[in-house]
């Protein structure tokens, strides 16, 4: 939904409404509007609050990394720890925590790698061919 909403943006330099951005994306704005709260807190969206309110990208699109996106909206990556506290009597539950550790950072830095060589840009000439 970031990627489809800053896509958007990215066409639209005289910025856009919520409401015209879901309207694209089809979800409800105000589901959206946190999404692009969570944008504007990273620098990558420039909003104008209020009636008659819009949204901008903060810089042009190919300068906007989907990495830096990627790690606005998901923060925790793309594998995260059970909220489940394992069992330490447990030979593997005494390590799991560790070992799935490794294995999400490592995810975590391949797909960073692979979404910082893309930008919005990017994805808006894709979309649109």
């Amino acid at each position: 939904m970031a990627m489809h909403a800053l896509a958007v943006l990215g066409t639209s330099p005289e910025g856009a409404t919520s409401a015209y951005i879901a309207g694209s994306v089809n979800t409800n704005a105000v589901f959206l509007r946190k999404t692009l709260r969570i944008l504007a807190e990273a620098g990558i969206v420039d909003v104008r609050e209020g009636r008659g309110g819009k949204y901008w990208l903060a810089r042009p699109a190919d300068l906007i990394r989907l990495s830096e996106v990627y790690e606005a909206v998901e923060p925790d990556g793309p594998l995260s720890p059970s909220e489940a506290e394992p069992n330490p009597q447990c030979p593997i539950g005494c390590g799991m925590r560790k070992a799935f550790g490794e294995v999400a950072s490592l995810a975590r830095e391949s797909l960073l790698r692979q979404l910082h060589r893309k930008t919005v840009a990017d994805v808006i000439r894709d979309a649109m061919s």
